[in-house]
């Protein structure tokens, strides 16, 4: 192909490229949904999403923290859990089968996500913040209500339901909650 050729692919895929995270954007300031096929669990708080335009995100499960896989767990992140050698290997392992739990439930699933006009649209890491609903249910809520993960601290509009379901998981000593006595 000529160079002149190549330029002009090069410029209609930046373009699309763009206009890609520009609906993203968009999308969120008034809340607005997504939707699209779960193509790789990450960990039990971060998936891929191949969006129905044909566009790979990464999403971070908004409003929600599950314990590290990939590196070190931090155990002052989780309320009451001893910062030891066995209370940081019970919260690997919850957040182990945290990461199972998402793998089962949406691992190549359609799924909706739920942008949160009180929220970010984009965390630090450049990932999409959003509300994954599969089969009309949130799968951060009770990802939390279950005890696989924690409240982060963030501002969005489910909030105070969220900090209800952590408290319910934590009195039960479900999940994450059982390494408190590690």
């Amino acid at each position: 192909m000529e160079t002149r050729t190549w330029l002009l692919v090069g410029l209609v895929a930046l373009v699309a490229l763009a206009g890609c995270s520009i609906t993203v954007e968009r999308q969120s300031s008034t809340g607005g949904a997504l939707n699209g096929t779960v193509v790789e669990v990450v960990d039990g708080d971060t998936i891929d999403v191949r969006l129905t335009n044909g566009t790979v995100e990464r999403i971070r499960l908004l409003g929600i923290n599950t314990p590290e896989v990939h590196v070190e767990t931090q155990p002052d992140e989780y309320e009451g859990v001893p910062d030891t050698e066995a209370g940081r290997a019970c919260l690997r392992a919850a957040g182990e089968n945290a990461s199972r739990v998402v793998e089962d439930r949406l691992a190549g699933e359609r799924v909706t996500l739920r942008l949160d006009s009180e929220a970010d649209t984009r965390g630090g890491y450049g990932r999409v913040l959003a509300i994954v609903v599969h089969d009309n249910q949130s799968i951060n809520y009770q990802l939390v209500r279950d005890g696989h993960a924690r409240l982060y601290d963030t501002d969005f509009s489910a909030r105070d339901r969220y900090a209800a379901g952590e408290t319910a998981a934590k009195d039960a000593n479900r999940g994450l909650w059982a390494c408190r006595a590690s």
